[in-house]
């Protein structure tokens, strides 16, 4: 490692400067190289994701290091096709001239990663950026250490410093990076810090993606098949312990069929975790203590109809159901980011969809029902970065899906192709033969090619 940021990134510019980045197969053989790292390191992997996050291999795999396969294996499989310039028409004024799009990289790139997915959330972006032919610094995340040592582990045995590196530190680091200049930023994490990072981006109008959060609403209509959506539900909300920017964060359950939904979630719980979940190998823990904290602070001003337990020693916070919930409550104030479901009711579905588009705009938001017509309305109604429609969370697994929130979920959108077009500048060019040249362009202008112009910009 460099001795300093500042000295890092000078022979990060130095090496972008030197044009091999540029080169395809360098950037096929850098990702091969990362595969085969990943996979060598596939054991150490998961045992840093269980000691930070308890997660299971299972968990670990599915929603971490098999993305991050899936990534890089669709890259090594479409970087050649996505990086072709695409030639575009070119307007007859323009004669005797050929236009086209040129992919360039930026140049060099910070990817900032949070705690709940600290490998997939910290590799994925930086795949993008090294498939587009840039330079990256990564920046992991203080709170889950045994994770980012590892990413850092893998990095270094991969890749040499001048190319892609990892810093690692807390507060302050994050600060010093952010103060430098950047061709691009990306970062994963709360609206607030968000906002700091876009206010530092502004000193040098760096372009930034902004993956962040919100209060993801569902809605469970009377038609649903409650059995299949009480287990869809809880299943995307205690993945990783709620700790996921597209959980559920809080329910609208149709008021004809909220008792009975009631005791769908709790039997899905059970069925999932058991009532100790504490022991169950299969459910996460929250990040650390204070998190504990926090999360119990939300429990005030609403009934718990299931759950509640906490260990702030151990950092287990069991599922939790909360009813007598209002707008005013303390668990709708904010992202909950854990195992916390508030449930309303709403009589109309226009009741539900007016709460939701009262606040801000979510990373997702859900429907569940039958009815084709109200799936519509709600996708016609509702705003958000992304939705799903009897189903929660998956859409993340689409590749082919572009991911990104929209308003104060954030900005931008990756995977698969996205993120390859995400880290590359779309240069437009025109190039014109020298063999032909038209004078009526030139000066000085005759009424006989104004109307011949004229006619041509229609």
């Amino acid at each position: 490692m460099a001795k300093n940021i500042q000295e890092l990134l000078n022979q990060q510019d130095a090496y972008f400067r030197s044009h091999e980045t540029l080169d395809l197969s360098f950037r096929i053989k850098q990702l091969k190289k990362l595969r085969g790292a990943i996979s060598h390191f596939g054991p150490e992997i998961v045992k840093a994701l269980h000691a930070d996050l308890g997660k299971s291999e299972f968990e670990a795999f599915s929603s971490e290091i098999g993305m991050v396969q899936k990534e890089l294996g669709t890259h090594l499989k479409k970087l050649k096709t996505w990086a072709k310039p695409k030639r575009v028409k070119t307007p007859i004024i323009a004669f005797p001239s050929s236009s086209y799009i040129q992919n360039q990289p930026y140049g060099k790139v910070l990817v900032i990663s949070p705690f709940n997915f600290p490998f997939m959330l910290a590799l994925i972006p930086a795949i993008g950026a090294i498939s587009a032919g840039n330079v990256v610094v990564i920046k992991p995340s203080e709170y889950t250490k045994k994770t980012s040592e590892i990413v850092q582990k893998i990095i270094e045995y991969t890749f040499d410093e001048k190319y892609v590196a990892v810093v690692q530190g807390g507060i302050e680091v994050s600060q010093e990076l952010l103060e430098q200049r950047w061709d691009k930023i990306f970062f994963t994490g709360s609206t607030r810090v968000g906002r700091i990072v876009m206010k530092a981006a502004a000193e040098y109008i760096t372009p930034v993606v902004l993956e962040l959060g919100g209060k993801n609403p569902v809605i469970v209509d009377r038609d649903a098949n409650l059995k299949i959506a009480a287990k869809r539900i809880i299943w995307g909300k205690l993945l990783n312990a709620g700790q996921t920017c597209i959980a559920p964060d809080y329910l609208f359950v149709q008021e004809t069929i909220f008792e009975e939904f009631l005791q769908e979630l709790k039997a899905a719980i059970l069925k999932f975790v058991s009532e100790n979940p504490e022991s169950c190998k299969d459910y996460p823990k929250i990040v650390n203590g204070n998190a504990v904290k926090r999360l119990s602070g939300l429990l005030k001003g609403a009934t718990v109809y299931y759950g509640g337990k906490l260990d702030e020693e151990t950092h287990h916070f069991s599922p939790t159901i909360l009813t007598d919930v209002s707008s005013e409550s303390e668990v709708m104030q904010d992202e909950i980011f854990g195992p916390i479901l508030p449930v309303m009711t709403f009589s109309e579905l226009h009741q539900a969809i007016d709460y939701i588009n009262k606040g801000e705009k979510p990373l997702a938001a859900y429907y569940f029902g039958e009815n084709k017509k109200t799936q519509k309305e709600f996708l016609r109604e509702t705003y958000s970065g992304d939705s799903g429609i009897n189903e929660v969370v998956m859409h993340f697994s689409n590749l082919w899906l572009p991911f990104g929130g929209v308003g104060l979920s954030g900005m931008g959108s990756y995977h698969g192709k996205r993120s390859f077009d995400i880290f590359s500048h779309q240069r437009s060019i025109i190039k014109t033969t020298t063999k032909i040249d038209l004078p009526i362009r030139y000066p000085p202008y005759k009424n006989v090619f104004l109307k011949l112009l004229q006619q041509l910009m229609k």
